[in-house]
């Protein structure tokens, strides 16, 4: 998703050099244990993490889930979280969100003690900044000192827990995303998050439990699925969502995936074969009727309802039907 270097000439040679030297993207143990570094294992942390290298690799994040949006979050029913790697990360993302993204309502959640290191001053403005946008939004009244009402007020919105269980039909008193660095990614469930963009490494434990924020049951004709997107290291991601599974899942994880979009394209065209020789082989033709036979019936009952998963799942992956 990222962009590795902001001067293309310098990430071609940087990427022919690493072709011809065999390296592979994400880093890996051989037979022997031993570590071999990938590609991205040797990307400087500032390409993601500098205020200004971040930049860009921050804005394209905020644009791909602004243009996203609707699609992934069913036209706002759904909420998100964005896990960063700092509280300064989330800060700078938080008024990436007010500057280019207004429509999301985003708000970040992170540990509020200020000391005397760098960058107190920093987080203090930022505590400040969206305790003062979270009060003038929803007419409530945090302060610094009473910051752990803020987190609660936050977690039951996104939950949508009393005094907020009927927000859903109050677009005015929702939130849409919320930003974290580590908090509300253990033990926060919420039937109404069905996203986690990432932009922070995870492995093991930590990414089961954050990927688990995104599965909590929902009527399975609105949320199918929970959606995971990566934008930091994606080969290592990946590599480490494989080890963290088969670490806790065994071998052949069954039915923690879904399937991907080219699949669900093919089961729909397979599952509608299967339609039309069904109504054809009652006799009918353009669909225009349902077939007399009650067993004819209920098998296009199940067929349909097939269809239609495989559909949902392709919507939310990007699908769109094109007509001529």
């Amino acid at each position: 998703m990222s962009e590795v270097f902001s001067d293309p000439k310098k990430e071609k040679i940087y990427y022919e050099y690493m072709d011809q030297t065999k390296i592979p993207m994400a880093g890996y143990h051989d037979n022997d244990g031993k570590y071999i570094k990938g590609i991205e294992d040797y990307l400087p942390s500032a390409q993601y993490d500098d205020e200004n290298q971040g930049k860009k690799h921050r804005t394209i994040v905020v644009e791909d889930i602004r243009d996203n949006w609707l699609r992934l979050s069913h036209n706002g029913r759904f909420h998100a979280i964005l896990a960063t790697s700092s509280i300064p990360e989330a800060i700078y993302y938080y008024r990436l969100f007010k500057e280019i993204a207004q429509d999301i309502r985003a708000f970040p959640l992170f540990d509020p003690n200020i000391d005397n290191n760098p960058g107190a001053v920093f987080k203090e403005d930022g505590l400040v900044e969206l305790l003062t946008d979270y009060n003038n939004t929803f007419g409530v009244n945090y302060t610094i000192p009473t910051f752990a009402a803020y987190k609660k007020d936050l977690s039951l919105r996104l939950a949508h827990k009393s005094p907020y269980s009927n927000i859903q039909n109050d677009r005015s008193k929702q939130i849409d995303l919320l930003i974290v660095v580590d908090q509300m990614l253990t033990g926060f469930d919420s039937k109404w998050v069905n996203t986690l963009y990432l932009d922070k490494m995870l492995k093991y434990e930590g990414l089961i439990q954050a990927f688990s924020r995104t599965n909590r049951l929902f009527d399975p004709s609105e949320k199918p699925f929970g959606i995971i997107r990566y934008y930091r290291k994606p080969h290592t991601m990946h590599s480490n969502i494989e080890e963290a599974f088969k670490l806790y899942s065994g071998e052949r994880p069954y039915g923690i995936f879904v399937s991907k979009l080219d699949e669900n394209l093919k089961m729909m065209n397979l599952v509608y074969e299967e339609i039309v020789s069904l109504f054809n082989a009652n006799g009918i033709e353009d669909f225009d009727r349902l077939p007399d036979d009650i067993s004819a019936r209920g098998k296009f009952a199940k067929l349909f309802k097939d269809l239609n998963t495989y559909l949902e799942s392709a919507i939310i992956q990007g699908f769109k039907w094109s007509m001529r």
